[in-house]
């Protein structure tokens, strides 16, 4: 009999967002609509039951307002069963929001993969094993499907990781490794991944492996995200992993070299949104000598975006972190300190020294003393 699942990760619910400005709480906003949008795809698609491999919050300790919102959501979809593990960023410990105290906010549908249940797992009322190794601090060079084999024929076998494939040009041997060679050996039908925001779609010996990506584009390195996978699975070992956007809120850069004002509103037009977030970068031919035109092109179509950050400066201009003026240095200071702070609360503790030398180095760089 076919299975269908969901799988997502990377949710982020909780993050910070300072640097998107005014568009932080709609940002934020739409996390959290992206999780409602998943938890629908679900419904519609008939499945089985919702994986979310990591990073659902973006810290381990998010503020009771996030914990609560979060729960009223999973509360509206309470028959269908949601199987969450932790990540990087909210790994397992004992004082995190999935250790002890964690059924104040999570319903009978809800089951964290925790220490205190055993892998493999099997889906009740589902022909199905779960295989998973929740993450226990936020860098670790073991492999998190260390133990992941097969155990019977029978059923579907799905393992659950976050952490970092170790493929050509983008291994990281902290950051959770899976190695191929490892995957092959697993014999499972499907490796469900989280940690990296971008979506791929692999196959290692008999097992398919996917990563969904982040939900809601946050960063600009993966601007082009913004999915949860729809999986099938069938008898016959064939494996269907289709992307459903859930992002509310896309994110765009604009790189281009500029002859004439005109291109700049061109581009502009073509890619305006009330729901888009656009990072403009613009280099200027040689004979250029309409910059001041230029601004007020930018400043008359500022408003078809939700948001427009301009990474354009002046040759002779001091560098100004996010265009503040020195009277706001000191509120950029305390939100920069603050965001600090949370990744600190994430991390081990070794490296606490490291995010105090961080907090001088970004002080004295948005003061323009560095």
């Amino acid at each position: 009999m076919p299975l269908t699942f969901i799988h997502a990760a990377d949710f982020h619910l909780g993050a910070n967002l300072h640097r998107f400005g005014t568009a932080r709480e709609r940002l934020q906003d739409a996390q959290f609509r992206a999780l409602e949008i998943t938890l629908q795809q679900a419904v519609d698609n008939r499945a089985a039951f919702v994986l979310i491999c990591g990073d659902l919050f973006d810290q381990r300790n998010p503020s009771p307002g996030i914990v609560r919102r979060t729960s009223e959501i999973f509360s509206t979809c309470s028959h269908m069963p949601v199987y969450i593990l932790p990540g990087t960023h909210d790994f397992l410990s004992d004082n995190s929001v999935f250790g002890p105290g964690k059924e104040r906010w999570t319903g009978d549908n809800i089951i964290i993969l925790d220490n205190t249940i055993t892998s493999p797992h099997r889906v009740p009322g589902v022909d199905c094993h779960l295989y998973f190794c929740p993450n226990q601090s936020n860098r670790s060079s073991t492999s998190p499907i260390t133990g992941m084999i097969r155990q019977n024929e029978s059923g579907y076998h799905i393992g659950l990781a976050h952490g970092s494939l170790q493929i050509g040009g983008l291994d990281f041997k902290n950051d959770y490794p899976i190695y191929p060679e490892d995957i092959k050996k697993t014999g499972l039908d499907y490796l469900a991944l989280g940690h990296w925001h971008n979506g791929r779609l692999e196959k290692h010996g008999p097992t398919t492996v996917a990563y969904p990506g982040t939900s809601q584009p946050i960063s600009w390195s993966d601007p082009e995200a913004g999915s949860v996978l729809v999986v099938r699975l069938e008898d016959s070992g064939s494996v269907e992993a289709l992307p459903v956007t859930t992002s509310g809120i896309t994110l765009k850069k604009i790189e281009a070299t500029i002859y004439h004002p005109l291109e700049v509103s061109q581009l502009l037009e073509k890619t305006a949104n009330p729901n888009s977030i656009v990072k403009l970068k613009l280099q200027y031919s040689d004979n250029f000598n309409d910059k001041l035109e230029v601004e007020k092109i930018i400043k008359k179509w500022s408003p078809r975006f939700l948001l427009m950050q301009s990474d354009n400066q002046k040759p002779d201009e001091k560098p100004a972190l996010l265009g503040v003026p020195e009277e706001g240095h000191e509120l950029l200071i305390k939100a920069f300190k603050a965001e600090l702070n949370h990744l600190k609360e994430a991390d081990s503790p070794e490296h606490a020294e490291l995010y105090e030398k961080a907090a001088s180095l970004g002080t004295r760089i948005i003061t323009g003393e560095e």
